[in-house]
């Protein structure tokens, strides 16, 4: 069985960042090459609409059967906002 390995937009990012670009590059080899599934939110779906052109590419290089995607739930909005007003990340984060 494969691993299904959740990936966000610091990650895609990395692929053209210079300090994690060895270990984001590799991870997405694995995904264009079928050996991991990569999994992405809608949430991550939408950050990238707002990210530069050769970051949104990086995700294009992933053949579409080996992702799957993660539709927000309420329960994860309800957790972020839990976080929010707790403090425990800022809007920022």
């Amino acid at each position: 069985m494969k691993p299904k390995i959740y990936t966000d937009t610091s990650v895609i990012g990395g692929c053209l960042d210079i300090e994690f670009k060895e270990g984001s590059q590799a991870l997405f080899e694995r995904f264009k090459s079928n050996s991991a599934i990569l999994m992405i939110s809608s949430l991550t779906l939408l950050e990238l609409e707002k990210a530069p052109q050769d970051v949104q590419n990086v995700l294009k290089q992933v053949p579409i059967e080996n992702m799957e995607y993660i539709e927000l739930s309420i329960e994860a909005k309800q957790l972020a906002d839990k976080y929010l007003s707790e403090g425990v990340v800022s809007k920022k984060s």
